[in-house]
Formats: structure tokens, C-alpha cells, sequence
């Protein structure tokens, strides 16, 4: 543990830490509303919309879901070259494209009349998210910032953490005197007047005059592995991030299924659903208090672990009845994901450094994305053919090689900031 607690501690040793950087600066809180509009306008309101949108059509629900999965496999293609994008032109410029671009193709999905036009419109969708959440709004903290951009982070996750808290209720209000056309126009709206204008001030590049009220970017710095020793630590990570994004849209999407197959009531998910956001934020905050004090590896390995602790307590839930198992399961759960985002922003800049940070973010993210897209119909045909108990077991399989790939992290980490050889070239 004190290896820990000083390896934590050494991520401020590596650059300037002062008290200023214990404040919540205006920029950061604006690029969490950004982040928040970000999810809330482009990636929540489908699990409301979706079936808004299959009725209306003539359409069902699992073809339009199956488009919403598809348009999430295109957006893998894409996140690297976003990555790169940002590394080449800076963060600001892709972020205030995708404001433009989520804006235009949520009016475009406003007017979709076909099966066309929808397999066109959300594609294009995809790719605005990739533009406007969470890996350009790390990529910009982390221009601003450097390796000093963890509490930032921690700051932004935060804000963002109540983007479905936001934007599911208002979006069933305006259900309530407009259709999903509508609706789509003023998630469009949101983006154009709100988060637009945020990504106009977000700092593009180094700046001479010191008069400027928004913080100045910060150098490039290194990370704690050379160059050519960060293949399994890229590997490991790849494993680490895939596995909790495969295991949040598996439970996301299927919960509901799941909890029937245990012979729950539907009105428990719905409860069971209401702890998770509200636990993945108090999860968010801890680590804003806390985080600097140990490892950033140590919040990954924190993260998969109450993920699999949740898992293991919804497999307990086949013998053991009453509703307890499943709130706790919940209450587990919620505080992994809430982690799990933080550790994907962190780690690759603790690692690699602040240089080359949008393409490596972006390459990981092409991978966590296709685990993403894929978990749905995984854990959909699992359940279908093997049953609830064997696609639980399943799930616990891919949240033990989480584990084991953020333990492994953790012991690279621990041995680089010691100041050891840590991977070897050729591995």
C-alpha cells in the first residue's frame, strides 16, 4: 500500500502542482456541460427514441437497435483517425466540428422517411459522438493540462456522470407535446446554441500573451514507458477497457431480460437502474478527492473489480431471492462504471505521455468500441440459447480478463515509476 500511495503521489512530482490546480476551473466545468450535451443528445436519447421511432415507421424495436449497433461498429472505424485528427489540428477544431456535424445530422434524422435514410443518418451520428465525448474532451484537458489533467478529468466525468439524469427526463416531457421528429430538432438545437459556443473557447494551441483568462496548454510531456516498450502495456490496456465496455452495454442493453430470466419484476430494474447513475457519480467524486493519493492503474483495478464483485453478486441472485442482491449488485456496478471512465482518460497519458495522446486514445478506442457494439447481440443469443445462468458466467469470464489485464497495469505502473525495466521490446 505505500508503494502504491507514493506512486500515486509521484504523478504530481512529474510536473508543476500547485493549489490552482485543486480548482474547478470555468473551462473545465464548460467542457463537462459539452461532454454532458455530448451524451445526452447523442447517445441516450435512442434508448427512448428507438421505440418512438419503430412505431412510427412501422418498423421493430430490434432492427432499429440492430441500426443503432450497426452505426456503433462504423464509429470504431473512425475513432482513430478522429484520434489522429486531434493529435495533428488539436482538440478544439474536431470538437467544434462535431458540434456542427451532431447538429446537422440530428436535423437530417428529424427527416428520415426510409430504411435508407436511417441506415445513412445514424453512422453519421456515431461519428459526431466520437467528435463531441469523452476521448476529445480528455484529449483537450490534457492539451491544457498535461499529466496533471487527472483531477480535471475527475471534474469533467463528474458534470457529464448526470447526462442521462438530464436528458432522459426531459426528453419524456417533450414526448408529452411533440413527436421524436421534434424532439430530435431540439437536441440539434441544444447542440448548435450550447455546446458549439463552448467549443469555440476551448485553447487550440500555445498562446504568447499572458493576459488570457482561459488556461494555457500545457507542453507535451512523456510518459513513464519508452517508446519501444508499451506493446503489452497497450495490449493489457486494449483487454482492460474493451472487457468494461463489452460488460456496460451487455448489462445496459439486456438488464431488463436478465432480471425477468431471474423471474424479478421489471419495476426492480427500473430501481436497480435508478443506483446506478447515481452511484457511478459518487464513485467520480471520491476519486476527484482522493485520486492523486494512489496509482492511476489502482483506479482501474478498482473499477473491474466491483464490476465483477456486481456480476458475482447477480449470479448469487439464481438461489438467493428478494430484491437486496440486485440493489447491491447495482450499487457495485454503478461505482466500476463510474471508474472505469476515469481510468480510460488517465492511464494512457500516466503511460505513454501527454504526445501522440489523441491517436493512442483513438486506437483504443476503435477496439472498445467494437467490444461495445458487439455486447448486444453476444449477450442477446447467449441468453436465447444458453440460458440466464450461462450468459452470467459468460459475463464474469469477461470481467475476470478485466481484472487480470488492469492488474497487470498496475504492476507495470508500480515498476516504472520505481524506475525499473518494465516490459521488454520484443514482448
Amino acid at each position: 500500500m505505500v508503494r502504491l500511495y507514493k506512486a500515486g503521489r509521484s504523478q504530481c512530482a512529474g510536473g508543476m502542482v500547485s493549489d490552482s490546480s485543486r480548482r474547478v476551473e470555468p473551462m473545465t466545468l464548460l467542457i463537462g456541460v459539452s461532454m454532458t450535451i455530448g451524451y445526452g443528445t447523442l447517445y441516450y436519447p435512442f434508448a427512448i427514441l428507438g421505440r418512438e421511432i419503430a412505431r412510427d415507421m412501422g418498423w421493430s424495436n430490434s432492427f432499429v437497435f440492430g441500426l443503432f449497433s450497426a452505426a456503433l461498429l462504423s464509429s470504431a472505424i473512425t475513432a482513430s483517425f478522429i484520434g489522429r485528427a486531434m493529435d495533428r489540428f488539436g482538440a478544439r477544431p474536431v470538437m467544434v466540428l462535431g458540434s456542427i456535424l451532431a447538429g446537422a445530422t440530428l436535423v437530417n434524422l428529424s427527416l428520415v422517411q426510409s430504411v435508407v435514410g436511417m441506415a445513412i443518418a445514424m453512422p453519421l451520428i456515431e461519428v459526431a459522438a466520437r467528435m463531441t465525448q469523452y476521448e476529445t474532451g480528455f484529449a483537450a484537458l490534457v492539451a491544457i493540462h498535461g499529466r496533471q489533467s487527472r483531477r480535471p478529468i475527475a471534474h469533467v466525468t463528474l458534470v457529464a456522470g448526470f447526462a442521462s439524469t438530464v436528458f432522459w427526463p426531459l426528453i419524456h416531457w417533450l414526448l408529452g407535446f411533440m413527436d421524436w421528429r421534434g424532439v430530435c430538432l431540439v437536441l440539434s438545437a441544444v447542440n448548435l446554441l450550447v455546446a458549439l459556443p463552448i467549443h469555440l473557447m476551448v485553447p487550440r494551441g500555445p498562446r504568447r500573451a499572458t493576459d488570457q483568462p482561459v488556461p494555457q496548454p500545457a507542453p507535451r510531456e512523456p510518459g513513464l514507458l519508452l517508446p519501444g516498450n508499451r506493446r503489452t502495456s497497450f495490449v493489457l490496456m486494449s483487454i482492460a477497457f474493451a472487457g468494461g465496455s463489452f460488460l456496460m452495454s451487455a448489462v445496459h442493453t439486456s438488464f431488463f431480460v436478465i432480471l425477468d430470466q431471474l423471474g424479478r419484476e421489471a419495476a426492480l430494474a427500473a430501481l436497480a437502474g435508478a443506483i446506478i447513475g447515481p452511484m457511478q457519480v459518487m464513485a467520480r467524486l471520491i476519486e476527484m478527492l482522493t485520486g492523486e493519493r494512489v496509482a492511476s492503474s489502482v483506479v482501474g483495478v478498482f473499477s473491474s473489480t466491483m464490476m465483477l464483485l456486481g456480476l458475482g453478486l447477480l449470479i448469487s441472485a439464481l438461489w438467493i431471492d428478494g430484491p437486496i442482491i440486485v440493489i447491491v449488485f447495482a450499487a457495485s456496478f454503478g461505482v466500476g462504471q463510474g471508474l472505469s471512465f476515469i481510468a480510460r482518460a488517465i492511464l494512457p497519458a500516466r503511460l505513454f505521455g501527454t504526445d501522440g495522446y489523441g491517436a493512442i486514445t483513438g486506437k483504443l478506442a476503435t477496439v472498445r468500441l467494437f467490444a461495445m457494439a458487439g455486447a448486444p447481440v453476444c449477450t442477446a443469443l447467449a441468453i436465447a440459447h444458453t440460458g440466464v445462468a450461462a450468459t452470467l458466467g459468460l459475463l464474469s469470464l469477461v470481467a475476470v480478463m478485466t481484472v487480470v489485464a488492469s492488474w497487470g497495469l498496475l504492476r507495470i505502473e508500480s515498476k516504472a515509476a520505481a524506475g525499473h525495466s518494465v516490459v521488454p521490446t520484443a514482448a
